[in-house]
């Protein structure tokens, strides 16, 4: 009589009950090292980060604890976060969640920093209390309930604020985790969401050029489409409510 194996039967068991770990949150896979992938938060602290340009920085409205960088509303100075290394040409992965009503986002590729009506100035530094980065923007809402992102489309998550926007098959709600991508090679620009890429313009197209110009932030808009400055640090924003960032990664192309 034929014997039959138990074997396969012993694996699925064995599965049921201690199934494969996933990947570690914010940390990088042996083939995302090979592939030249940088880590940008270490899951437990601000490292790496930077909100301030004053010899002794003020606490900021962030916090790193439970594996999220997360913001702190009414807690510590109002900011943006700013990676201390300054990237040009990149893909930048990130996962993000927020609150009901929220509002933030990621800046990049900033042409300067300012906050008043001066000149832009080629570093970071203090203007109105903290730096204002002016940059192209990976925009983050609840897109169910935030006023600004339900009143018009290139105000709603991962749409470049104010002057394009995504192309989405659903919106992006609130309390749940979301994955992005921001995609970077010259004048090229591609923002991804929930592994779905939903804007891919080049800032050279005409369309392009007429959709910025007609934004209400007209100075802005030409910095963007001249796209002088390739070089800057990313950016997170501090806007509203509580959001939370983990397995923020970058790969310089």
């Amino acid at each position: 009589m034929q014997r039959l194996s138990i074997l396969p039967v012993l694996l699925a068991l064995c599965a049921s009950v201690f199934p494969v770990a996933a990947q570690q949150q914010n940390t990088l896979t042996p083939a995302e090292l090979r592939e030249g992938w940088k880590l940008l938060f270490d899951g437990k602290t601000l490292n790496g980060w930077m909100w301030s340009t004053a010899a002794s920085p003020p606490v900021p409205c962030w916090a790193a604890d439970g594996g999220t960088l997360h913001t702190t509303p009414g807690d510590g100075k109002k900011v943006y976060l700013l990676t201390r290394e300054s990237f040009t040409d990149f893909e930048f992965a990130f996962e993000w969640k927020a609150d009901p009503k929220a509002n933030s986002g990621v800046k990049y590729r900033m042409q300067g920093y300012g906050g008043g009506a001066g000149p832009l100035q080629p570093e970071p530094h203090e203007a109105a209390g903290r730096i204002e980065p002016t940059g192209l923007e990976y925009q983050i809402a609840d897109d169910d309930a935030n006023p600004d992102a339900v009143s018009d489309p290139r105000h709603a998550t991962a749409a470049i604020y104010e002057y394009w926007p995504a192309n989405k098959l659903s919106l992006a709600g609130a309390n749940v985790w979301h994955t992005g991508k921001i995609l970077v090679r010259g004048r090229h620009i591609e923002h991804w969401l929930d592994d779905r890429k939903v804007v891919d313009v080049n800032l050279a197209d005409p369309l392009v050029i007429v959709s910025f110009n007609k934004s209400r932030r007209k100075q802005s808009a030409a910095l963007f489409v001249a796209h002088e400055r390739r070089t800057s640090p990313i950016a997170l924003q501090m806007h509203d409510a509580t959001v939370w960032f983990r397995n923020l990664k970058v790969r310089p192309l």
